[in-house]
């Protein structure tokens, strides 16, 4: 990991090679521009003033001789008039001192035979032809510079003669890219070692720099150290420390003393959990007991079972055979046989929280399922003077949730149960399924007395019932199903005026 005094020397010198990168090259191109700009507009003049000198020399001749008959005739008189005036080579040599750049100017004919040339070697010959010099300005700044370092090729400008499609004559000046390089040169040896001495020199006082700024950052590090160590005390700035460290410096004293505190806040607050992990190791003992005692409870259950099952059915062979017993006998017989109907139901229900519980998951119409129940009730409903009611959900006809079909059904036939029971006469139940976002919300609400604030609590505790012939097992079924189906399930309830029981669970995906 590099050190922060490291990292701000490359930080600075990268900024410094930036900065002097983009110049230099900002300070290049527009050196380039401007010198091949000169070039451009010298070279451009350079073939106007041919151009007008050949056309001017064309006339002269052609007044001396007769007027050919055809185009053809004529465009050939014209070429011998300019392959044979000797004043157009001279003036051609002539435009070379326009710009040291230029190198050479050709006429050429139709054909691309030249004509006229500035070295006299070329004439005779075909016209080369380079890339124009305009096109060549008009490429991006890097390529233009590459082209320049590199290879440093040659342009032309040409001026037609004569029609753009069809001209009579061509006259090319040639720009030497050479020379625009040795102009160039110069001044990019010149940037490169502005920009290297400003690199050294930025390095430099970055060096010096950072060894003073970083001068306090180093007392600062000796505070922290003295601070974990917990060999803490409080040490004065020097004067010569900017404000802003100084201001550093006393806060870290300040944190110092609170770190000091801390600890030994922390001391005590250690000893606390050690006891709290301590005492919960004990609680964890005790359920672990209590798991082993419901594991042995349910044995327990499942044995006594089959004796129950046994002595109900010796009383009820016993009613037999006495066949009319007194009245007296009977009602001990009947004694009997209703606490052994309820010991029976009190093992059923230590074995139905005592073993697993196999949950067949399939996916289940959330909707036909509270349809379905509504239905089953509704006879049960009007004998109790009841008016149910079901409420589809508005958007669709169907709500799929992944379930059990039949522990589902029993849970909710648990509410709507209880709801009838608590509800008097003329009374309105509402059994609903709803979208909820991501789940499938089902309700069922009574306009009963509702329940009483301090036994809201223990609505879902097992055994536990107002009624006075209720098992209280109902509501904690119907809990632990909604649990074994990843939903939720709580209430709201007012006094005189009714409970609502709000259920949710995880819709299906894919199903609209």
């Amino acid at each position: 990991m590099l050190s922060l005094r490291v990292r701000l020397l490359l930080l600075i010198v990268a900024l410094v090679t930036v900065v002097a990168v983009a110049l230099s090259f900002l300070h290049i191109n527009t050196l380039i521009n401007t010198m091949s700009d000169d070039a451009l507009d010298r070279s451009r003049l350079a073939s106007q003033q041919v151009s007008a000198f050949i056309v001017d020399q064309i006339n002269q001749h052609s007044v001396e001789q007769e007027t050919p008959g055809t185009l053809e005739e004529t465009k050939a008189r014209w070429a011998e008039i300019v392959a044979s005036d000797r004043d157009i080579p001279a003036m051609l040599e002539k435009m070379l001192g326009l710009s040291p750049m230029i190198v050479e100017i050709n006429v050429a004919g139709d054909t691309g035979r030249i004509l006229a040339s500035s070295d006299p070697s070329r004439v005779g010959g075909e016209l080369a032809p380079l890339e124009t010099f305009g096109r060549w300005r008009q490429r991006p700044f890097y390529e233009r510079f590459l082209d320049v370092m590199t290879r440093p090729p040659d342009y032309q400008v040409t001026v037609p003669l004569g029609s753009q499609s069809q001209p009579v004559f061509t006259v090319q000046v040639v720009a030497y890219g050479v020379l625009l390089r040795s102009q160039i040169m110069p001044e990019v040896r010149w940037v490169t070692a502005l920009s290297g001495g400003a690199l050294l020199v930025s390095l430099l006082l970055t060096a010096l720099a950072s060894n003073w700024m970083l001068r306090p950052l180093k007392r600062i590090e000796q505070t922290i150290d003295r601070i974990m160590k917990g060999s803490f005390h409080r040490a004065e700035s020097p004067a010569a420390v900017a404000k802003e460290f100084a201001a550093v410096e006393s806060k870290l004293n300040v944190l110092g003393e609170q770190f000091r505190g801390v600890q030994e806040e922390a001391s005590v607050k250690q000893h606390n959990l050690d006891q709290l992990v301590e005492r919960m190791a004990r609680q964890l003992d005790v359920a672990s007991r209590l798991a082993a005692i419901s594991r042995i409870t349910g044995s327990v259950a499942h044995e006594i079972k089959n004796p129950l099952n046994a002595i109900s059915l010796r009383l009820e062979l016993l009613r037999a055979q006495l066949g009319a017993p007194g009245e007296e006998l009977a009602g001990e017989i009947d004694i009997l046989s209703a606490e052994v109907r309820r010991l029976d139901r009190v093992v059923k229900t230590f074995l139905d929280f005592s073993r697993p519980v196999d949950v067949r998951l399939v996916e289940v119409d959330l909707v036909g399922l509270a349809r379905e129940v509504t239905g089953l009730m509704t006879p049960q409903a009007k004998l109790a003077g009841v008016q149910m009611q079901f409420e589809p959900p508005a958007d669709a006809d169907t709500l799929w949730i992944r379930g059990d079909a039949d522990m589902l059904k029993q849970a909710i036939l648990n509410l709507v149960t209880n709801a009838l029971d608590a509800m008097n006469s003329s009374g309105h139940l509402r059994l609903g399924v709803a979208r909820a976002g991501e789940s499938v919300a089902l309700e069922v609400a009574d306009d009963g007395p509702g329940i009483p604030p301090e036994l809201r609590d223990k609505v879902f505790q097992l055994y536990f019932t107002t009624k006075t012939k209720g098992s209280g097992i109902g509501l904690a079924m119907t809990y632990r199903a909604v649990q074994l189906h990843n939903g939720t399930i709580d209430f709201t309830s007012e006094n005189g005026r009714g409970t609502t029981f709000h259920l949710e669970f995880p819709a299906v995906a894919g199903h609209a």
